[in-house]
């Protein structure tokens, strides 16, 4: 509740809001999930590539 007095003891480390975060998953695990495609993989280049050769 904010009673609209001064609180001197109250610092800014005690307002700040704190989120939890997850930690960074190591190169190798995020290698494993293939969410990062290779340039060989790309639909879109692929797809242009087709239209052109028609």
């Amino acid at each position: 509740m904010h009673n609209g007095q001064y609180n001197a003891d109250l610092t800014p480390g005690d307002l700040k809001i704190e989120r939890r975060q997850r930690p960074m998953p190591s190169e190798k695990e995020l290698k494993a999930r293939h969410s990062f495609p290779g340039p060989d993989d790309n639909r879109h280049i692929d797809k242009f590539i087709k239209q052109t050769r028609h």
